[in-house]
């Protein structure tokens, strides 16, 4: 539950900035998702505003190219949207992707370089389990939540079911290499395999519930196709 050791951290970083230059990360991704992945983005970012106030601003955690920094600005056009990722290539994408962003940030989620209680909403989509410590992550979002702020996280998660963990490793092991090498990625595609390893070193739901709602007054989880699911906490609890 510890998260990424050094390592294999760095080569997932190196992996994703390699095959996000080549433009094939994005595609292969959609269709490991069986193209749902776009829609599940809508679906967590409109919830940081369901049921309340819209949000003034708003942090996008591992943003990459900005995929998700697009559906934040359209969904809430009057807040302020900071796009944050260790990766100066894909930050440089998401500036050209995301017109007039309020502003592109370097950095990973363990260590937010942000005051205390500066955002309404924090998302994380398909970044969280790709981080070196998911603990110090949760404790960052606490930190730079205000009193009444959101965490979405929308990711894979490591299953619990036999039969999930089952589909899981032959879906991520052995059909996101195939996908890779058909979508143009040349034998770079071989590194799709690599979401594997990440995806077992992920928490699981259980877990992931637990740990936010030690940081959170609520939080819940909701598991959606293909092995994903959508994590919501709100009212960070004191550190």
């Amino acid at each position: 539950m510890a998260g990424l050791e050094e390592g294999l951290w760095g080569r997932i970083k190196d992996e994703i900035e390699e095959l996000s230059r080549k433009g094939c990360y994005e595609s292969v991704s959609n269709a490991l998702s069986l193209y749902i992945a776009p829609r599940l983005r809508v679906l967590a970012a409109a919830l940081l505003g369901y049921g309340r106030r819209a949000p003034s601003r708003l942090l996008d955690v591992g943003c990459g190219p900005g995929t998700s920094t697009v559906v934040l600005r359209a969904l809430y056009p009057e807040a302020e949207v900071l796009a944050l990722d260790p990766a100066s290539f894909n930050l440089l994408a998401a500036s050209r992707r995301v017109r007039e962003p309020s502003g592109c940030v370097q950095a990973v989620f363990e260590s937010l370089p942000f005051p205390d209680s500066t955002f309404d909403g924090l998302v994380a989509m398909f970044s969280f389990r790709d981080v070196s410590s998911y603990l110090r992550a949760l404790d960052e979002a606490r930190r730079v939540l205000r009193p009444d702020g959101r965490l979405v996280i929308l990711d894979l998660y490591r299953p619990e079911d036999p039969l999930e963990l089952v589909a899981s490793i032959g879906h991520f092991r052995v059909i996101g290499p195939i996908l890779g090498l058909a979508y143009g990625c040349g034998l770079d595609g071989l590194k799709f395999a690599d979401i594997y390893h990440t995806v077992m070193r992920m928490m699981t739901p259980s877990e992931l519930v637990r740990e936010a709602r030690r940081r959170f007054r609520k939080a819940a989880f909701v598991k959606t196709p293909l092995l994903a699911g959508i994590l919501v906490a709100e009212g960070p609890r004191p550190s």
